[in-house]
């Protein structure tokens, strides 16, 4: 049996930590995630345009394939991948882009956010991080 004194101690560490990694990474209270099936939905919906233009414009087809464009909606595709949903998590696998600071694959939630907007949040470990921020393009 576990003495109590150390058990108060782990549960007061552990509180702390959560409260310090939470503090890093702050989700909105107002941010509902999606399941998979309106994830799906959306991503059929449109083109997703990311509020910063390094993280593209994303076109999700039905086929389980992707177009990422870089600074063009309308233009080339500037790589191309699959993505499939499990669950309410989204994976995409692209031939390139993203290879040097390890994007190439990837996997995320989705959380509607207010105006609109969602955001993508990648679960790493324990830690969960903001991806991107976008909106839909119809």
């Amino acid at each position: 049996m576990t003495d109590p004194k150390i058990q108060k101690v782990a549960r007061s560490l552990s509180l702390g930590l959560g409260l310090s990694l939470g503090s890093f990474f702050v989700v909105p209270a107002q941010a509902q995630e999606l399941d998979g099936e309106a994830v799906r939905l959306l991503a059929l919906k449109g083109t997703w345009e990311a509020e910063h233009a390094e993280y593209g414009l994303w076109n999700w087809n039905d086929d389980g394939t992707v177009c990422l464009r870089l600074g063009n909606k309308d233009g080339d595709c500037a790589d191309t991948g699959t993505w499939t949903i499990t669950d309410n998590v989204l994976c995409y696998e692209l031939t390139w882009w993203g290879e040097t600071v390890d994007e190439r694959k990837n996997c995320f939630t989705v959380q509607l956010l207010d105006g609109g907007r969602f955001e993508t949040l990648f679960h790493g470990g324990v830690m969960v991080s903001r991806m991107f921020v976008f909106e839909v393009l119809e």
